[in-house]
């Protein structure tokens, strides 16, 4: 219990930041090769949920622009 009603000692740390363009390169990773992911049953169908609900946001705001230009105006007869 007295260990913690001491307060913290703080070393003052000296912290060098580096550019990534100032930064050594180094060797990256190559996909080449590995062909397929496969993928579980679970994530196949959360990306094809995503998928379908990408699909009908962009259909609803093309709906709502088109509106918004009277593109759909009711014709009087």
């Amino acid at each position: 219990m007295a260990a913690l009603a001491t307060p913290p000692t703080h070393q003052p740390a000296d912290l060098y930041v580096i550019h990534p363009l100032d930064d050594i390169q180094e060797q990256k990773c190559s996909s080449e090769g590995l062909g397929l992911m496969e993928l579980t049953p679970t994530v196949r169908y959360s990306l094809m949920a995503l998928r379908v609900y990408l699909i009908a946001m962009t259909l609803i705001i093309l709906y709502r622009t088109l509106t918004l230009a009277h593109v759909f105006t009711h014709h009087a007869l």
